[in-house]
């Protein structure tokens, strides 16, 4: 498919960053080569350039043999880099080369191997308030700018919600083998109301529990 450009993600934690991320990814060219998730923020700075670069034997103490890192396995299809402004700044300085020059250098090698792995990244920060406060690399920042998605938190989303609490109503049902009960007005009210700091996530636990503790009067959200 040629190199594709990146993809910047942006949005609140439970925003749905990840679902978009698979559907970008399910949906473009390279849907029928890997997609490669790497949460950046769950990776001890020690390891994370062997774990996105890969490293060569003897590299450090523990690399008894050679090994790819996720770049390389996610080579042909995409890489999605979760919560990327948790990678040190000298790492991103190392990613922004190997976007650039579709090349990288595992830990410990002498030579360069070719990648071309695309790149679909996510922040729940912004990214230009983080590159202005020295926090993210400005030049990385506006490598991967070309498209950028930005996920509107729940409480700015009006009567979206309800759309949104019926569809995943119905999905939990579905997992269940339940009849889908409709939402009644006064649980309408309070999910409105809500102010959901955990987003579409939240929401989409507060309908579980509301199914798991009471079919239609658990809809009633009478905690929120």
């Amino acid at each position: 498919a040629g190199h594709l450009p990146p993809v910047l993600i942006e949005g609140e934690t439970g925003t749905g960053k990840t679902a978009i991320a698979r559907w970008i990814h399910r949906n473009g060219p390279r849907a029928d080569e890997p997609l490669i998730e790497l949460n950046c923020s769950a990776l001890p700075e020690s390891l994370a350039e062997a774990e996105l670069f890969g490293h060569e034997r003897g590299a450090f103490t523990d690399a008894k043999a050679a090994r790819i890192g996720l770049m390389e396995a996610a080579d042909g299809g995409s890489l999605f880099l979760d919560e990327l402004p948790s990678l040190a700044l000298a790492l991103q300085a190392k990613l922004l080369t190997a976007i650039e020059d579709h090349t990288l250098r595992r830990v410990g090698a002498s030579r360069t191997v070719p990648v071309d792995a695309r790149i679909i990244a996510a922040a729940n920060a912004d990214l230009g308030t983080l590159a202005a406060a020295g926090r993210f690399r400005e030049d990385l920042l506006h490598r991967l700018d070309l498209f950028r998605v930005r996920l509107p938190p729940l409480r700015e989303r009006g009567e979206d919600i309800i759309a949104l609490a019926e569809e995943l109503l119905a999905r939990v049902c579905r997992r269940y083998g339940l009849k889908t009960p409709a939402i009644p007005s006064e649980g309408k009210r309070r999910l409105l109301a809500h102010r959901w700091p955990g987003n579409v996530r939240e929401l989409a636990h507060e309908m579980e529990r509301g199914v798991v503790f009471g079919g239609e009067r658990g809809l009633t959200f009478p905690h929120l």
